[in-house]
Order: C-alpha cells, then structure tokens, then sequence
C-alpha cells in the first residue's frame, strides 16, 4: 500500500465516523435528570451548559459533513478545504472544553460562550438599528423594534456578568484560549502526549489563517518559488493529501471526544 492509499484509507476512517455522528444530531438527545449536565445547568440561565455543547458538536458533525461529502472526488484546495476543518475543530473544541473540569468551570466556560452568543446577536442587530438607511427609509416601528431586541440582549449580558464578575473566565471570551484549554485536555488523556496538544494547536493555527484569509502560512507550509527580477519572489502554495486528512483527523479526534465526553456527562450514574 502506497502513501496515497494510506491517506485516503485515514480519510475514508474520518468519513465512516460522521456519517455514524450525522444520525445523531439529527434531533437533541435527552438529557438524563439528575446527570452531570443537568446538574451543571441547574439554575443557570438558558442551560449553557448543554446548549453550547449540543451546539458545538452540531457544528463540528456538519462542518466534517462537508468534508466527507466532498471525498469522493477530492480536490486539494490550500484554503478552502482548510476552512471547514477549522470550523469543526472550533465547534469539537468547545464541546470539549464545556465539558471539562471541576463543576464551577464548566459553568463559567458555558457562561462565557453564552455571553459571547448575547454579544454577537447584539452587534448583528445593532449594525442594522443604527444603519442610516435603515432609520431613515423604513416603515415605522422596525428601529423600535430591533432596539427592544437589542436592550433585551444587553440585559441578559448584564445577568450574566452578576454571575461571572470576579471569577475565572468573566473576561471577552477567547476561541483560542479555549482550543488551547480543549487540546490540553486530550493530551492528557491515556495513552497521548505533548505532541497531540501540539498538533491540535498547529491545525488550529493553520487553519485559522486560511480562514481569515492570511498568507503568512506560505512561509511555514511547502511551496513554489518564482524569483523575480527585483529581488521578490512569488510563492504559490498547494494542499497535499495527508495535510487536508490530518487537519480533519484533528477535528474528528476531537469531535470524538465530545461525543465520549457528552454520553459520559449527559447520562444519570447511579
């Protein structure tokens, strides 16, 4: 077996694993009365806890679906590609990272990225409350209304910052922070090492940087180099096979361990 076939044996592993996790988020799981994360949740707004968590794997399974769907006939894009497996490990990540830890940091890791939703809602209807053409060319009653949605938000991050005010996580919350804390949990486990955590966190990175369409990458990735007459140079880069599987190997590895971590959490242990 050659090196293609070795990847693409890796890939079709990743592939079987989302379709099993693809029936699963098709609709919530119950969640066990009584059971860790009914605990955690208990007298917290909105159940963070499990609504980050469901969330994040909802993400993680369909942004690995897209992968698995494209398999087939894989075109090695150095971005784009790069762009979905970001999203899933994010999505993996703060599963993870939500269910993780003592009792009160699970709590105030799912307060923080409940806190996070409130914001970006409100900076979404904000954007239009406050557009100019909005407040001037529209019917009445519709600024009214996207400024009550908008108080409503803002009162609920108030609720919020009583519950989370001096203690760990009551800053801006922070997507790496929480990948790094996330990949530190699974090297811990038996059986891995410092060179997972490090592994995740290189994917993370990586991919972050096509997402946001960065070319910094082009010094660290293998590329083509075209010299030119004033002394620059032109890079152009390409996606091999194991770079695209490895990156969806990091988010499934993840992926898998929010569904261990979710099964473990959300059942009742007697």
């Amino acid at each position: 077996m050659d090196d293609e076939e070795l990847w693409r044996l890796r890939l079709q592993k990743v592939v079987d694993a989302v379709r099993s996790w693809e029936v699963r988020i098709e609709r919530p799981d119950e969640i066990a009365a009584r059971s860790s994360i009914d605990r955690d949740d208990e007298g917290l707004p909105g159940h963070p806890v499990r609504s980050a968590a469901w969330y994040g794997l909802i993400a993680a399974v369909d942004c690995l679906g897209l992968v698995a769907d494209l398999s087939k006939e894989l075109t090695l894009r150095p971005s784009s590609m790069f762009t979905s497996t970001r999203a899933a490990l994010l999505g993996a990540s703060q599963a993870v990272w939500v269910l993780t830890g003592t009792r009160e940091v699970r709590q105030l890791r799912a307060l923080s990225v409940a806190n996070d939703e409130y914001k970006n809602h409100r900076g979404f209807v904000n954007d239009y409350a406050k557009d100019p053409f909005i407040r001037q060319g529209q019917p009445a009653g519709m600024v009214a209304e996207l400024e009550d949605l908008a108080q409503k938000l803002t009162d609920k991050m108030h609720a919020l910052k009583e519950l989370r005010q001096g203690k760990p996580y009551a800053g801006d919350f922070s997507s790496t922070v929480m990948m790094r804390e996330a990949a530190a949990h699974l090297s811990s486990q038996p059986e891995t090492d410092e060179w997972l955590r490090l592994a995740l966190g290189y994917e993370w990175r990586m991919a972050s940087a096509a997402a946001h369409a960065r070319s910094w990458p082009m010094h660290v990735r293998k590329t083509e180099r075209e010299s030119l007459p004033d002394g620059g140079e032109i890079r152009r880069m390409s996606a091999s096979l194991a770079e695209v599987v490895q990156s969806c190997a990091a988010a499934a590895l993840m992926t898998s361990e929010a569904w261990r971590l979710w099964d473990l959490r959300g059942t009742r242990h007697v």
